[in-house]
């Protein structure tokens, strides 16, 4: 395996790891934080502004984040070229990133009193939404490339489930915005997990030419081997 492919097999393991740092990191920012309640209590509102440790969750949570998403997505576009699978990653990053520095008023409301708060909604709302349909785009993707095939359907069941999550969220309440969250984002990222390991197994063993379309990787990467397929 060549350095460049061997890299680029560790980047797809970026998307393995972000899940656990997000969700395992504020877990654990919220039990060092007096009051704070993750099936109540939203996400964002670690690094609200005031919040105890909020600058260190900005950049150690969040920031951390948008890095490893700007890894994953210069693995995707390593497997998948620069289409959309690679470009709604590049957003995911951006998002995150521009949640770090828009950080919420206090118990982040739901009606905005600063326009940074204002900023900070809007970029969350987005990163939920890319989210959410990230899977039904990739089902489009998969279900067109032999090595991917398997992924498909159980990608489209993801999908439909994360938009439904999506639009009945406003529907609970703010004091179960936390849970909402956190099983759209567990959804979410088990399925991105199984992309990522699959996406390294490739890279890992395929010729790697960065840019290539999806009809390209079909046409030069071999079927890979997956359980039941």
């Amino acid at each position: 395996m060549s350095a460049t492919r061997q890299r680029l097999a560790r980047f797809a393991l970026a998307g393995v790891v972000l899940p656990v740092w997000l969700l395992g990191g504020s877990l654990v920012f919220g039990a060092l934080r007096p009051g704070y309640a993750p099936l109540r209590d939203a996400i964002s509102e670690l690094g609200e502004r005031g919040a105890p440790n909020a600058l260190v969750w900005n950049i150690g949570g969040f920031g951390i984040v948008a890095l490893l998403y700007g890894l994953y997505a210069i693995a995707l576009r390593a497997g998948f070229g620069s289409g959309w699978l690679f470009r709604l990653a590049v957003l995911q990053a951006i998002f995150i990133a521009a949640g770090a520095s828009l950080d919420c008023d206090p118990g982040c409301p739901p009606v905005p009193q600063t326009t940074t708060m204002l900023g900070h909604m809007i970029v969350g709302l987005a990163y939920f939404a890319i989210t959410t349909v990230l899977p039904l785009v990739a089902w489009q993707t998969f279900r067109r490339l032999p090595e991917w095939r398997p992924y498909a359907r159980p990608s489209l069941a993801v999908g439909v489930l994360l938009v439904a999550l999506f639009f009945i969220g406003p529907t609970l309440g703010q004091d179960r915005v936390g849970v909402w969250q956190r099983v759209v984002l567990v959804i979410a990222y088990a399925w991105q997990i199984a992309v990522a390991v699959h996406l390294r197994a490739l890279l890992g063993r395929a010729p790697v030419d960065v840019g290539r379309s999806p009809d390209q990787f079909a046409a030069e990467t071999p079927k890979a081997a997956v359980p039941g397929g």
